[in-house]
């Protein structure tokens, strides 16, 4: 870890350790309470590494590698007719087209090629058959209105097991201030693949202690045509709430009911200004949050986790063509976490999450831009003070957050 250890808030002695010994290590409570009891004491023992790191990359395959299997098999049906490179181009051109339509009407359209292209089949060439199924079965994930029911025991493996894999996480900070209802966590930054946001906030259990009721929004391509992502959507739902759609329609709806909800702010344009140790965060033009906290009456909490920037290396550059791209929704960032295995991040990193107190915004049914404008610059306001309230606490004294 570049950074060092985060000082021990309590006082305790640092601990000569190795990387896989410090996911056994004694822990500490990041909101100022009494320390935790060490792994031997507890009631539920450590997570097992292995399972931790099968569970990333379940979730990596799931989350990140689907389109690429899509595309793959969609190719590989098309190539005994046009050739792998013109299968690619075909599939991506047909995916950019297909998943802008009803996930029904795309499913159709993809066996429909795939019946085609295998009654034009030369004789004796069979393997394409297997990349038709295949892509099929991805499909099929997406023209199914729902592919499970809630399953507590997936929720609780992925909440023991995501925190796991890293070598400290950790949620902290004013959780005594969370309310039920009518809260919004505003969460920074989104790195990557936002291991902070899912370690310690969607699958933290402290934090829907905290929380109670909430409803975690990301991405609609995600949450609605994820392909083998939707399993792990579906299986999420619960008492302690659900995962949705970012769109405005949901987050009103959300709104209308006074539900709590948690997102993070910066999204792609976020992961696109990554930079390996650089706390940055996309916040100078996003204001549709607030306005819609104003409009309902809600609470903002912001929430920064340290140790994100540090999950992945990445390549920067070209960052005006990239956030262009950004704005049709097409996510641009090359990385690299683990050396055997790029899509999978730095285990030896310290995810400590911390939660602001709120920022209470009053009721305005039509907040005029400069209302918003205003709330939105006191937000800023609040989450600078976060951050440097608890950089030192993360072993970063001299962090500075950047503001884009």
């Amino acid at each position: 870890h570049s950074q060092g250890h985060p000082a021990d808030s309590m006082g305790a002695m640092k601990e000569d350790m190795s990387e896989n010994s410090l996911r056994a290590r004694k822990t500490v409570d990041l909101s100022g309470g009494d320390e935790v009891k060490s792994a031997s004491k507890q009631t539920e023992p450590a997570p097992v590494w292995i399972h931790c790191l099968l569970l990333q990359v379940a979730s990596g395959i799931s989350w990140v590698g689907s389109i690429p299997i899509l595309l793959f098999a969609l190719s590989g049906t098309m190539a005994p007719h046009v050739g792998w490179p013109g299968g690619f181009v075909a599939a991506v051109s047909m995916f950019s087209i297909l998943v802008q339509v009803d996930q029904r009407i795309a499913a159709e359209v993809v066996f429909a090629v795939s019946v085609i292209c295998i009654l034009l089949l030369p004789t004796g060439v069979w393997y394409p058959m297997t990349y038709a199924v295949l892509g099929n079965a991805m499909m099929l994930c997406n023209g199914i209105q729902k592919l499970c029911g809630p399953c507590p025991r997936i929720f609780n493996f992925q909440c023991r097991h995501y925190s796991g894999y890293h070598a400290r996480s950790e949620l902290g900070g004013a959780l005594d201030s969370c309310e039920s209802g009518k809260s919004f966590y505003a969460c920074h930054p989104h790195g990557i693949l936002s291991h902070g946001w899912i370690a310690n906030v969607v699958w933290g259990k402290r934090f829907h202690e905290a929380a109670g009721r909430c409803f975690y929004l990301i991405d609609g391509t995600l949450r609605n045509k994820g392909l083998l992502a939707r399993l792990w959507c579906d299986a999420f739902e619960g008492p302690h709430g659900g995962l949705r759609d970012s769109s405005k329609k949901t987050i009103l709806s959300l709104m209308e009911s006074g539900e709590s909800m948690a997102m993070i702010p910066g999204a792609y344009q976020e992961a696109t200004l990554f930079t390996y140790g650089k706390d940055r965060v996309a916040l100078s033009k996003r204001k549709g949050f607030v306005k819609y906290c104003l409009q309902f009456g809600y609470n903002i909490h912001p929430v920064y986790t340290f140790g994100e920037t540090e999950t992945y290396w990445a390549l920067t550059g070209l960052e005006k063509f990239r956030l262009w791209l950004n704005s049709f929704g097409i996510p641009t960032v090359m990385f690299l976490g683990l050396s055997w295995c790029p899509l999978l991040p730095k285990s030896g990193v310290e995810l400590l999450t911390f939660v602001g107190p709120p920022l209470k915004l009053p009721k305005i049914d039509e907040p005029t831009a400069e209302e918003v404008n205003k709330w939105h610059a006191a937000y800023i306001v609040a989450l600078q003070e976060l951050f440097d309230q608890h950089k030192a606490e993360a072993g970063r004294p001299n962090a500075v957050l950047e503001i884009v």
